[in-house]
């Protein structure tokens, strides 16, 4: 197993006219994961909504996963896109512990999505990719924020409840 990065902005956008010219198995990459990105809905988002890199996940010349990362300086930053994608402004005060957790917080990481293919689950390879990151960012706090079919397995990471909220964090 091995974890790869592409950057987005060119490779996933012009995926058609790099398989035109390439043909290898990394056009097939980048083809696989604007499809998964359509599906995910990422690719509908302005390009300023999109992080500057999505983390593949590959097996064997075949990509069996991904991550959507993105990296903060600053606690407000994560505040106002938490405010504006995942939180209802009539339940934000739900929310406290997430607020006092992260407000004064600089240089983390926000794991946007970790989404491993039907048929590689179980495999281990989100547990690999967490490993992975967890070097690539040794002393950086990283955040998750939780669906609940997911929870067990961030808890099997090492990453704790924040207060009572969804969101999980590591470091």
């Amino acid at each position: 197993m091995d974890g790869l990065k592409y950057k987005h902005n060119k490779e996933i956008e012009h995926a058609d006219d790099y398989c035109k010219t390439i043909g290898s198995s990394y056009a097939n990459y980048i083809i696989q994961t604007k499809i998964w990105l359509s599906c995910r809905g990422l690719s509908e988002r302005e390009s300023s909504k999109l992080p500057e890199e999505i983390y593949l996940i590959e097996d064997d010349n075949n990509m069996v996963g991904y991550g959507v990362i993105w990296e903060y300086n600053s606690g407000k930053k994560l505040m106002d896109k938490a405010e504006k994608e995942y939180f209802d402004k009539d339940e934000r005060y739900l929310e406290k512990d997430f607020y006092n957790d992260i407000k004064n917080k600089t240089d983390f990481v926000f794991i946007e999505v970790l989404d491993v293919l039907k048929q590689f689950e179980h495999k281990g390879y989100a547990s690999f990719f967490i490993k992975w990151f967890k070097v690539k960012y040794p002393r950086n706090k990283m955040y998750v924020y939780t669906l609940d079919k997911s929870r067990n397995f961030w808890f099997k990471q090492g990453f704790k409840l924040v207060g009572n909220t969804k969101w999980i964090s590591y470091n």
